[in-house]
């Protein structure tokens, strides 16, 4: 079983200030061994919506806040860069409303990560072939050679022309994480032989996977569920929620 004093685990987000209050929450409060990790945030918003010191390790602000893809591809450099300045062997990173709801299942995932023997790891997205960004896992030493990651895309998945059209018409067509962490991952060689891909159900949206607890979750409604299907209820503000 990993030891979770051996993981890096990094929030990242802008205006989901509530997920975070409940991540923290669920991390240190619901999690027996919750305070074993290290819980790093990184933030590009307004510092008045989010309080800072209540439960994080770290607190990373961003000043400079680029817009959607472009700031979250920021925010997962600089806190992948200080995750690598550390001593932790494997780093956690998620968005604001990615959830995990269980430590047991956490460590599913974590186990599964490490027996892969892979550096990488996220969900795969079945018709776009491509990692899912809203869940990711690295080793330190990978990052060494990872990073930066750059705003660019893998040439040949410009010419492929279901992507084409599927990208035909969005506000950034090509231009999103999924396809920048793709391309990193071509540049240091065989996408598959770095990338362990890990369990994600409910293609397209991928919105929960009950095996890892995990949810990225936008409706309130369905947080509050889960959090009661794991009997999560410790932590003031979910204490005060979960009676509203």
């Amino acid at each position: 079983m990993a030891d979770l004093k051996n993981v890096h685990h990094i929030c990242i987000g802008y205006d989901q200030y509530i997920d975070l209050m409940f991540n923290r929450d669920i991390l240190r409060h619901n999690f027996a061994h919750g305070n074993d990790l290290w819980l790093t945030v990184v933030y590009n918003g307004d510092l008045d919506r989010v309080p800072s010191g209540a439960g994080e390790n770290t607190f990373i602000k961003i000043s400079d806040n680029r817009g959607y893809a472009y700031g979250a591809l920021d925010a997962i450099n600089v806190g992948l860069n200080f995750a690598l300045e550390g001593y932790r062997d494997i780093i956690v990173l998620t968005n604001f409303d990615g959830y995990f709801f269980s430590e047991e299942k956490y460590q599913i995932l974590l186990d599964e990560f490490i027996e892969s023997g892979k550096p990488f790891s996220s969900g795969y997205h079945q018709s776009h072939d491509m990692p899912l960004t809203d869940l990711m896992l690295f080793k330190k030493d990978f990052l060494k050679e990872l990073l930066p990651i750059e705003a660019e895309i893998y040439p040949p998945r410009k010419e492929i022309e279901f992507l084409q059209q599927e990208y035909d018409g969005t506000q950034l067509g090509f231009h999103n994480v999924e396809e920048w962490v793709l391309n990193a991952l071509h540049k240091m060689g065989n996408p598959d032989e770095l990338w362990y891909k890990m369990q994600r159900d409910g293609h397209p949206r991928y919105r929960y996977t009950g095996k890892y607890g995990f949810g990225h979750l936008h409706d309130m409604n369905d947080k509050k569920m889960y959090m009661k299907q794991h009997n999560v209820s410790k932590g003031s503000i979910i204490e005060a929620y979960m009676r509203s």
